[in-house]
């Protein structure tokens, strides 16, 4: 016969989460969450990090914090640091060219209690571009479909990181004709709320497009089936909030729930959608907000 094991006693178990407690809020004061870096532009992102927990693998009080900028809101991703050892947790905050400037105020709810950091936003001066379009393309709109299921594929956050710690791999060979963050006008007139949402490569059609980094196929779009304003299109997983875009493009060689490597040809260059002629439109978003490429690719 199998010897009973004596239940745990109560006052053990009360130990333990006291303990537990007195732990988690020895960490807090000794600054448990970090702040990468409290000064940015305009279109950065700001990074905060905070500890893995050795005492215990499987407790992650970090995964149920919620953090607050600007009117959006962001949590925890767990990154495993060692299998032997446990886990270290990161959130990035996405910042744009229609950010508020000057000091700005980032709160971090955790159910053991709040932390608050500031950070100071820089502006970033971004020029205007003005645009001619032809009637047949200035004529074009977005269906209500397009632009919900493009909105909705932004928000996109699967849990874990698909890309390693190395640069990014830019998506074209070509040279870049349009940065990020520009106004625009079209055939005279300003486009109101509107900052040009990453880079445009001024590849010739039918040039190759390529993964910049590790990511699985969430999205293809094609014009053929309503993509009117993007064209034919690919959006990418990267993980953790992290998606990168690519419209107008001549063909897609790639399919939904597809994973990719860095370097892998996932379509062609081309003017499909709302575009003045063949080039690549690459963006890249946390979070469901566009964000300046250019620090992924150093």
């Amino acid at each position: 016969m199998k010897k009973k094991h004596d239940p745990q006693p109560p006052e053990r178990g009360l130990i333990k989460s006291l303990f537990l407690l007195f732990l988690l809020f020895s960490l807090d004061a000794k600054a448990d969450l970090w702040i990468k870096n409290n000064t940015v532009k305009q279109g950065d992102i700001i990074i905060i990090t905070g500890l893995y927990l050795e005492f215990d693998k499987n407790y992650s009080f970090l995964d149920k914090c919620s953090i607050n900028f600007q009117g959006h809101n962001y949590k925890f991703f767990k990154d495993i640091v060692n299998k032997d050892q446990g886990f270290q947790y990161i959130t990035r905050l996405a910042t744009t060219p229609l950010s508020n400037i000057g000091k700005e105020k980032i709160l971090v709810k955790c159910p053991l209690g709040e932390k608050i950091f500031y950070v100071n936003i820089q502006k970033e001066d971004f020029p205007i571009q003005h645009i001619k379009l032809s009637k047949e393309k200035s004529s074009l709109q977005a269906s209500e479909k397009e632009l919900t299921t493009v909105k909705n594929i932004l928000q996109t956050k699967s849990p874990y990181k698909l890309w390693d710690n190395s640069a990014w791999i830019k998506p074209s060979s070509a040279y870049i004709s349009t940065n990020y963050g520009l106004r625009r006008t079209y055939n005279g007139v300003l486009a109101e709320d509107y900052f040009h949402k990453g880079y445009d490569f001024a590849g010739k059609a039918g040039s190759a497009v390529k993964a910049p980094a590790n990511a699985k196929v969430i999205l293809v779009g094609k014009e053929k089936n309503g993509f009117t304003i993007h064209g034919n299109s690919i959006f990418l997983d990267h993980g953790q909030g992290i998606i990168t875009v690519y419209l107008h493009l001549s063909e897609v060689l790639v399919l939904e729930g597809q994973s990719v490597k860095q370097g892998d040809i996932i379509g062609k260059v081309g003017d499909s959608g709302i575009a003045t002629g063949a080039h690549l439109h690459f963006g890249l978003y946390v979070n469901g907000l566009s964000i300046n490429p250019e620090s992924w690719f150093k």
